[in-house]
């Protein structure tokens, strides 16, 4: 996981949830049983996940993704980091890492990290009808 000043420099402008109520439900289902905010309900604020600090700052980040509008509209985001505590205490991590001696046809570094999914721009041009 990204520390807290690299993930606020990469979040988006914009309140996440409009009000405390999408919050807490987003929570139960996401926060409440993550690895990674697991010191901050234990009592240990300061180790706490940074995204929710940069949620409650007043920016999106850019590992809470959405894919379609609805999701967008009731602030459904899926977490790229989100562990639960259920998986144990190391999952592998994704993409798995090359294999020392392991040939590669392209660097992997371009290609990894967390993408912004955005709507399509409508179309246009008016389509007639067939």
């Amino acid at each position: 996981m990204r520390t807290y000043d690299e993930a606020f420099t990469a979040a988006r402008d914009g309140s996440t949830f409009s009000n405390s109520s999408q919050w807490e439900v987003w929570a139960a289902k996401n926060c409440n049983r993550c690895i990674h905010d697991k010191p901050a309900r234990q009592g240990d604020d300061a180790n706490g996940c940074p995204l929710i600090l940069i949620a409650l700052m007043g920016k999106r980040p850019a590992e809470w993704l959405t894919q379609t509008e609805e999701q967008a509209v009731y602030a459904d985001y899926t977490c790229t980091e989100f562990r639960d505590e259920e998986d144990g205490p190391g999952p592998e991590p994704r993409p798995i890492p090359t294999p020392p001696g392991q040939g590669e046809l392209w660097p992997r570094e371009p290609f990894e990290g967390h993408r912004m999914l955005t709507p399509l721009e409508p179309a246009t041009e008016a389509v007639s009808p067939c």
